[in-house]
C-alpha cells in the first residue's frame, strides 16, 4: 500500500476522505464526547465583555493582511477577550446547545483554542485554554514559553515576538463520533473558519495576525499536555500590534 501511495498520491484521498455509494457510513455509537470539559487546573481568568472596533465588515476584509512584524506593546485584556469570543465564543443557545461564532460540521465544534499569553495586560505569562462556555481562560502551564513555541514552529521568529499565540487544536473524537471517515476533512474546515475569524477580528482591532502551519506536532502537544491522538494541533495564529 505504501508503494502504491508513492505512485498515486491521490489514493490517499480515497483512503482518508472519499465515500462511495454502497459503502458503509457508520452511525454514532455511544454518547457524544463532552463539549464542556475542563483540561487545566487553573488559574482561571474571567474575560470582560467583548467589544469590537467601528470598521464595517467590508473595510475589515479589504484591510486584512498577514502581518509578522510586531511591536513590543502588550495586548489589552479587552482585545484578547474580543479575539477569543468572536472567533470561538458562544453567541447563543438552542435547546440547551451552545451556538458559536463559527460554523461547524454537525454543530459539533471540535476546535479548541489555546492561548500562549506572552504579553497580555493583567494576564500572567503562560499557556491557557479558552473555556468558551464560561468565557474565561483556564490555566494550563504558567511561564515563558516563547523560545519553546518558536522552536516547535521551526524557529519562526515572529512566533516568539507575538503578544499572543493562538493554538487551534482538533478534539477529533467529537467529530469522528458522528462522521467517521469524513471527520478529518471536517475538522480542518472548522479550524479554517476559526482562523479566518481571528484574522478579521485582529484587523478590526488594529492588530496584525499570521497563520502558521509549519510546526512539530509532538512538541506542540507536549507544551499543551495533549496526547496528539484524540486531540492534536492544526495551526497556530500569532497576533500582536503591528511594528
Amino acid at each position: 500500500m505504501c508503494e502504491a501511495l508513492k505512485e498515486d498520491p491521490g489514493l490517499a484521498c480515497d483512503l482518508l476522505f472519499r465515500h462511495y455509494r454502497g459503502e458503509e457510513w457508520r452511525r454514532p455509537e455511544g454518547p457524544m464526547p463532552p463539549i464542556d470539559r475542563r483540561v487545566g487546573a487553573g488559574p482561571f481568568v474571567p474575560l470582560p465583555e467583548p467589544k469590537l472596533g467601528r470598521l464595517s465588515l467590508g473595510d475589515v476584509i479589504m484591510k486584512r493582511r498577514t502581518i509578522r512584524d510586531y511591536a513590543a506593546e502588550p495586548l489589552s485584556l479587552d482585545e484578547l477577550a474580543a479575539l477569543l469570543f468572536y472567533s470561538a465564543g458562544v453567541t447563543g443557545w438552542e435547546d440547551g446547545w451552545p451556538l458559536r461564532a463559527t460554523p461547524s460540521a454537525g454543530g459539533l465544534q471540535p476546535i479548541e483554542v489555546y492561548v500562549y499569553a506572552n504579553r497580555v495586560a493583567a494576564v500572567e505569562r503562560g499557556i491557557y485554554r479558552y473555556d468558551f462556555i464560561r468565557h474565561r481562560l483556564e490555566g494550563i502551564s504558567l511561564g515563558n514559553y516563547s523560545a519553546s513555541l518558536a522552536s516547535a514552529a521551526m524557529d519562526q521568529e515572529h512566533v516568539a515576538r507575538a503578544a499572543a499565540v493562538f493554538i487551534l487544536t482538533a478534539y477529533y473524537a467529537r467529530t469522528r463520533w458522528k462522521y467517521w471517515k469524513r471527520a478529518l476533512r471536517y475538522v480542518l474546515l472548522d479550524a479554517g473558519a476559526v482562523m479566518e475569524h481571528l484574522y478579521l477580528v485582529a484587523t478590526a482591532l488594529g492588530l496584525g495576525a499570521c497563520a502558521v502551519g509549519a510546526f512539530y506536532d509532538e512538541e506542540v502537544c507536549k507544551l499543551l499536555g495533549l496526547d496528539c491522538r484524540s486531540e492534536f494541533p492544526v495551526m497556530l495564529v500569532t497576533v500582536g500590534r503591528p511594528a
